[in-house]
């Protein structure tokens, strides 16, 4: 009579394969967080001058997206959680150089809307 083999160990193989592809994914996004920047080419300015306190920072990028401290919003909410700002909020306006006008206007009236007049605007020196 013949013995059966036993596989007394634990085929640690698969598990290695695994890790090494979750390690991968953390690689990839670990780098898109890094440098995932939004591209904004800004426009040049002589009179440029450095504000550090600012409160919060709507960008515009040349194809119309709206971001809100970094985070991606829609014209709507925009104008929504611009309703929250307090009046002595400043605010950072950065928009690229080949995005609409329209847009820039629209951020700049709801700011007005909301009586917020502290605005300053992003620009390359």
């Amino acid at each position: 009579m013949r013995s059966l083999n036993r596989n007394l160990g634990m085929n640690v193989i698969p598990f290695i394969d695994v890790l090494l592809v979750l390690l991968a994914i953390v690689f990839v996004i670990s780098n898109f967080i890094v440098l995932g920047k939004i591209e904004v080419d800004l426009p040049k300015g002589k009179s440029a001058t450095q504000i550090e306190s600012t409160k919060h920072t709507i960008s515009i990028t040349k194809e119309g997206v709206f971001y809100l401290n970094d985070k991606e919003v829609t014209k709507g909410e925009l104008a929504e959680k611009m309703k929250k700002f307090a009046s002595d909020d400043i605010v950072m306006i950065v928009s690229d150089k080949a995005s609409v006008y329209e847009d820039f206007v629209f951020v700049v009236d709801q700011l007005k809307l909301n009586k917020i007049y502290k605005i300053s605007m992003g620009v390359k020196e």
